[in-house]
């Protein structure tokens, strides 16, 4: 008599194509499901990504940028907070149009080494909209010890929106 040993069966083969389906299923939900928050510059005409990378639930980042009659910096610095950005201090030399002149509730006006500085802000938006100077206003993103000019990420005189999104793998790698 003949006796035929089948092989890769049993209980040992259904848990490696269970495990085997299960990281599978794992590794493409998690390249295709947004699953972290990043800092994003889109072109407003287009939508197109312009610009992006990863942020921390209470993240910084400031936009500085040069006003255009008293030709001094400005520098609007804000938080990340629950996918909303949070104007949280904005510093300056010289009153001008457009600055801020009235104060919200328990936000300060403080006067040092030649600046004005406006804290305990909390002025929320779900996005920042401008458009990119295209003479003298030189708008620059202050991010992770960075200085990104966004004329070098859209052309100056583009609408950008910038905001917080969630991200996935797929998407930051595909930088779409």
């Amino acid at each position: 008599m003949f006796l035929h040993n089948q092989v890769g069966t049993g209980k040992g083969r259904t848990s490696f194509r269970l495990f085997s389906f299960l990281l599978l299923t794992t590794v493409i939900l998690a390249t295709l499901i947004p699953i972290f928050p990043a800092l994003v510059i889109r072109d407003t005409e287009t939508n197109r990504l312009v610009w992006s990378s990863q942020i921390a639930d209470d993240g910084t980042f400031a936009i500085r940028w040069t006003h255009s009659i008293n030709r001094t910096p400005v520098v609007e610095t804000y938080r990340v907070q629950n996918g909303q950005i949070i104007l949280s201090e904005l510093t300056f030399q010289d009153y001008g149009i457009g600055m801020e002149t009235q104060l919200a509730d328990d936000e300060q006006l403080i006067s040092e080494n030649g600046l004005f500085r406006i804290v305990n802000m909390h002025r929320a938006y779900p996005a920042l909209h401008l458009f990119i100077g295209q003479v003298r206003a030189n708008h620059t993103l202050l991010f992770s010890g960075r200085e990104i000019p966004l004329a070098d990420v859209d052309n100056p005189g583009a609408a950008v929106t910038i905001r917080v999104e969630k991200r996935s793998i797929l998407q930051a790698i595909g930088g779409y």
